[in-house]
This record gives C-alpha cells, sequence and structure tokens, in this order.
C-alpha cells in the first residue's frame, strides 16, 4: 500500500483522530497488523517525541472527550476564543475596512474621468495597493482562528511543524505586505493620511503581537515553499 513519506513530521500524534492514518508508515508499524518496524518510518529524529494529552483518553466514553476539554480550558490559555490577542484583531479589523472604504470612494471617484485616470503616473500603484488590501480582507481572521486552534490539536505541547505555527507564519507574511503596501499609500491618498496612518500603527502592532504570541512561527518550513533553493525560485545567477 502506499505510504506518504515522512507524514508523521507533520502531524499532532492523535492517531486514532488521524484521517490521514491509513497513509502513514508509522501509524501501521506501530498499531498495524503488517511486520514492519517503527525505526525505519520515524524519519529523521527531531528531539523529544511530543505526546498528546488526548491520547490516553478511552473514547468510547461518551464524557471523556468534553470532561477532558473542559479541564484543559479551565487551566487557561487553550480555548483559541479566550486568547486577548483577538480584541487585537477586532481593533486592527476595524481600521482595515474603514482604509478600505476610503480606498473604494476614491476609486469610485477616480473611475468617472475613465482615460484620464488611467493615464495618470500613480495608476497602476493605486491598483495594486488596492488590490493587495481586497485579497487579504476575508484572509487574516481565519489563519488568526487556526493559527490558535493549533494549541488545541496539539495537545498543548507544540511542534515545530504543526498547525500552530504554519498558519501563523502564513498570517505574518500576509501582515509583512500588507504593511508594505502601506509604505506607499499615504502617497498615494494624501486626503486619506489619518485612517491610512491609524492602520499601519494597528498593523505593526498586531504583527508584533502575532511575533510574540509564535515565537517560533517563522522557523516553520512549509512544504514546497521554504525549502526551495533561490536557484529554483529566481532561475540561476540571480
Amino acid at each position: 500500500m502506499y505510504r506518504i513519506p515522512s507524514i508523521q513530521q507533520y502531524c499532532n500524534r492523535w492517531c486514532q483522530r488521524c484521517p490521514l492514518s491509513s497513509l502513514c508508515g508509522l501509524y501501521h508499524a506501530r498499531y498495524g497488523d503488517e511486520d514492519l518496524d517503527p525505526q525505519e518510518w520515524s524519519g529523521p529524529a527531531s528531539g523529544e517525541e511530543a505526546r498528546h494529552v488526548f491520547e490516553e483518553l478511552d473514547l468510547k466514553k461518551v464524557d471523556a472527550l468534553p470532561a477532558k476539554i473542559k479541564e484543559l480550558e479551565e487551566q487557561g490559555d487553550f480555548n483559541p476564543d479566550a486568547s486577548p490577542i483577538l480584541g487585537i484583531y477586532d481593533q486592527w479589523q476595524g481600521h482595515y475596512g474603514q482604509v478600505l472604504q476610503h480606498l473604494t470612494e476614491s476609486w469610485e471617484q477616480a473611475m468617472q474621468k475613465q482615460d484620464s485616470f488611467v493615464r495618470e503616473a500613480h495608476f497602476l500603484q493605486r491598483l495594486n495597493a488596492r488590490e493587495v488590501l481586497l485579497h487579504y480582507r476575508n484572509f487574516l481572521g481565519p489563519k488568526l482562528h487556526r493559527a490558535l486552534g493549533g494549541r488545541f490539536d496539539a495537545g498543548g505541547q507544540i511542534p515545530l511543524q504543526s498547525d500552530w505555527n504554519g498558519s501563523a507564519k502564513v498570517l505574518i507574511l500576509a501582515l509583512n505586505h500588507i504593511l508594505l503596501i502601506l509604505e506607499n499609500m499615504d502617497q498615494l491618498y494624501p486626503e486619506h493620511h489619518r485612517s491610512i496612518l491609524a492602520f499601519q500603527v494597528a498593523s505593526e502592532d498586531f504583527r508584533e503581537q502575532c511575533l510574540a504570541l509564535f515565537p517560533e512561527a517563522m522557523a516553520f518550513k512549509r512544504p514546497g515553499f521554504d525549502d526551495l533553493s533561490p536557484d529554483m525560485v529566481l532561475g540561476p545567477g540571480l
């Protein structure tokens, strides 16, 4: 049967609830009927293996999982919906909506000029800035909640290669892109200086809070992205 090589390096070690266990050689080596050597399928050593806080539960007991979840939530910082960073996100989202509203109004007014507006020197920069902000409008919230939910999935002990860090890295990279756009937006829309400046400050604070909450996020390796060499991405000598 086909096995996905090293898939266990990206899992949360809760094999009983994993939808990919049938494709995991390590799972079959440990728990299956096949004569397999677990060491052969364990992949490169990555330090002490994290144990999932739910792995000893008897899931046949109806109250086992809810009772364990309640116990962990009472310990604090386990319920994603109780994280203080969500308040910071809500404030940031308010500034985001205000800037988008201003840009939409300015864009609609400018487009009434039609050809003359398209010929303006900063047209492509205005277009790019608006498209970037529209692209991320509904993107960061789900990534933040998925990152926070990674602690739940990992059972408290967070491995480097986990949704906790992976989603957080994508979130931080998106904030970097937004901040890059905001560097020139004040010149493109001087009439909205105050709202753009407020959004920039809020974005910088949000990013700093994310980096503090997910200190290992940028070390996460995205398969197919972060393992590419510069030559593969840009071409030899670039």
